[in-house]
């Protein structure tokens, strides 16, 4: 099989890189392990704005967060909603207060409460909370369906990889059955553990997450404090998440569901009934200035990378998708803060 591209991995950022690729009427095969070890499997999907200790808007969230909305709903996999975050105390209230003087945080704060209660009195936002516009994004179904469109394809081999086996010559790229014009990588944090992009400043973390069935209502909102709960509907949430530096694998925890489990009933002045349904792990492929890897390996010209995209990987990817495409079509420049050449090799 002749193909233009072969991609190795089908979580998020795989999946739209093969669809902007097919768009622009190249050929792909995408080799997968059946998302043993994608992160996107067991993320979220959120879009919550302003983040972090200190409540902030980073520089490229507005234009991200448009491109995603347009792209994604014409996926049918937006979902646009509130999302509530509650303060942990009054330096963050007061944080959270400047925010609202900010011309680019602005159009992402609906409101700031002033007293606990305000937005619903069954929550414990005793130093009151910020109410947000955000999304979430439905990647099971997004990567279902682009499964689906390269199976009737014939673009997709199921099989784990191996860099090791792809073969490099003056004309391509070889593995199995499938000869290739170059190869892709998106594979996630595998690509810092072994493969031609090792030598990158990854910091890859690991994450967990729970589906519960619980007897608290569905609210109106996303809640985030020191993790997230996302409402399913009819008492079924999904909640997380941690960050987990070693032990880099894809086993859920005990102490992880029970600190899940204490922080979701946490967020309620009421006793909370939960039943587990679901406990998932993955790995996060993070990376030392939270921003993506993008670009060509210097010594190998027929061997890219697109990765990295961490924890807004929802945020990242549509828009990082098609500049990757334009980039490999059309040589179009990326991002001098996304291009991977902001990094020399080591030695």
């Amino acid at each position: 099989m002749q193909v233009d591209f072969l991609i190795v991995g089908q979580g998020l950022a795989g999946s739209l890189l093969a669809q902007e690729l097919r768009r622009r009427g190249r050929t792909v095969h995408v080799v997968d392990d059946g998302w043993k070890s994608a992160s996107s499997q067991v993320a979220a999907g959120l879009m919550t704005p302003l983040t972090g200790r200190r409540f902030t808007l980073t520089k490229d969230y507005p234009e991200l967060f448009a491109a995603a909305q347009e792209r994604l709903t014409a996926r049918g996999v937006f979902r646009p909603t509130s999302v509530y975050r509650m303060f942990v105390d009054d330096e963050q209230r007061a944080k959270g207060l400047k925010r609202t003087e900010c011309r680019s945080c602005q159009p992402f704060i609906v409101r700031v409460t002033s007293a606990p209660g305000e937005l619903d009195a069954g929550l414990t936002d005793a130093f009151g909370g910020a109410l947000m516009n955000g999304a979430w994004v439905d990647l099971p179904k997004l990567m279902s369906d682009v499964r689906a469109e390269l199976l009737a394809a014939g673009s997709l081999t199921e099989a784990a990889f191996d860099p090791a086996d792809a073969v490099t010559d003056d004309e391509g790229i070889s593995w199995r059955h499938v000869r290739a014009g170059a190869i892709i990588y998106c594979d996630g944090y595998k690509s810092a553990l072994r493969g031609p992009f090792k030598y990158l400043p990854w910091q890859p973390s690991k994450g967990e997450a729970l589906t519960l069935r619980t007897s608290v209502d569905t609210k109106p909102f996303i809640l985030n404090r020191e993790g997230w709960a996302l409402p399913l509907g009819q008492g079924v949430w999904r909640t997380g998440a941690n960050w987990q530096w070693d032990q880099l694998d894809e086993t859920p925890t005990d102490p992880q569901k029970e600190k899940f489990i204490r922080r979701f009933r946490g967020y309620f002045g009421e006793a909370v009934q939960v039943e587990v349904t679901a406990h998932v792990a993955g790995v996060r492929p993070c990376t030392s200035d939270n921003h993506p890897f993008m670009g060509t390996h210097p010594q190998q010209p027929r061997t890219h990378l697109f990765g990295g995209l961490g924890p807004r990987g929802t945020v990242w990817a549509p828009l990082m998708a098609e500049e990757m495409a334009a980039y490999l079509c059309d040589g179009t420049a990326l991002r001098p803060e996304c291009n991977l050449s902001r990094f020399a090799p080591a030695g």
